[in-house]
């Protein structure tokens, strides 16, 4: 079971411990390497699933947080906004504005489960949703997952779930890694991952 549910461990990660000091706070991707600045890489045992990502995805991106904290959706919303190739990226008001303005609420009675997303994907094709999780694991310990499903099939296609202790912030070590990852994934690339660590004694 959960040490934590996602709106308490929200509350930890927006506010911080006592030493956190850059969690949470959008920033900008670096202009040399289109991604975020971090020094730090997924490991590649933190990819739980990764299938190709297909043109059609890059109409539409929908950041499904539905937590009721402005600060944890707003970071993911901006930060999730500055990647290519999305032509769109929406947070649940947005796409209840896009089943409105297509005239698809008879079709579309809701955007917050798979079903009713799954219907919209086929009126207007296929798209991708994003689902960033956080669990708070005790003392510093944190961990995160961006389950990321392609809504025409109801299938995940990208599964990236990583741990990082809470001293600093939590951005660098936590967050930006994913979401360098996510680009990566999103540009037809292969993802950057940490290279193994040798168990030599020396």
């Amino acid at each position: 079971m959960r040490k934590a549910i996602l709106g308490a461990a929200v509350l930890c990660v927006a506010f911080g411990l006592s030493a956190c000091t850059t969690t949470m706070k959008p920033t900008t991707l670096d202009s040399k390497t289109g991604l975020f600045p971090t020094s730090s890489l997924v490991d590649a045992k933190d990819i739980a699933v990764q299938e190709p990502f297909v043109p059609e995805y890059a109409a539409l991106l929908y950041v499904k947080t539905d937590v009721k904290s402005e600060k944890y959706n707003d970071f993911f919303m901006k930060s999730f906004s500055q990647l290519k190739p999305y032509k769109s990226v929406v947070d649940k008001s947005g796409m209840e504005a896009l089943v409105i303005s297509r005239g698809l609420t008879d079709k579309v009675p809701s955007v917050s489960d798979l079903v009713g997303l799954n219907r919209l994907a086929k009126e207007i094709g296929p798209f991708l949703v994003l689902e960033p999780d956080i669990e708070w694991e005790g003392g510093y310990n944190f961990s995160s997952s961006f389950k990321v499903t392609d809504a025409s099939t109801g299938k995940p296609v990208l599964v990236i779930k990583r741990q990082a202790f809470n001293w600093a912030g939590l951005d660098a070590p936590l967050f930006y890694p994913m979401m360098n990852a996510f680009a990566e994934w999103s540009q037809g690339k292969p993802i950057s991952t940490e290279a193994p660590r040798s168990n030599t004694a020396h």
